[in-house]
């Protein structure tokens, strides 16, 4: 705990510049090992909220924070890391208990915001695959004979 508010101060501290890394929320099984993680961004975008995280402000999309608050109900510990590229670094704690949907005016339960965001992002895969597909196949825009037309 002591070691998380040291770096969150110092990241106060350092201009964003210097600190050209990732922010992930991050959950993790009882012993410490991964389980699963979301991006948090540290600018605005489409599709984000603006979350208020152990006394800074970032943007996450509402199915992150769905997940967040999904997987500490699940029992799995659940915090803001960050990595420059030289290991892991915790810098916020429980911040499932910092913000909910209801905090970025999101309806429904967790499970619901996170099962929609599912649905969008097949619905998004099969339409990328769709045109990858088709996008071997050149169309000349010339008629060409067919058993309907014959």
């Amino acid at each position: 705990m002591r070691k998380s508010c040291l770096i969150t101060a110092l990241a106060m501290l350092v201009p964003a510049s210097a600190l050209a890394g990732d922010f992930h929320m991050i959950s993790r099984q009882q012993d410490g090992t991964f389980y699963s993680s979301h991006k948090i961004f540290e600018k605005n975008g489409e599709n984000l909220y603006q979350v208020a995280l152990c006394g800074r402000s970032y943007f996450a999309r509402a199915a992150t924070v769905a997940w967040m608050n999904y997987e500490a109900e699940e029992g799995r510990d659940v915090g803001l890391e960050y990595n420059r590229g030289s290991g892991w670094y915790r810098v916020c704690e429980n911040p499932d208990q910092q913000v909910k949907l209801a905090d970025i005016g999101v309806p429904g339960t967790n499970v619901e915001v996170m099962r929609a965001s599912d649905e969008a992002m097949n619905r998004r895969q099969r339409f990328i695959f769709i045109r990858k597909t088709f996008a071997d196949y050149n169309n000349s825009g010339q008629s060409t004979p067919s058993y309907h037309g014959r």
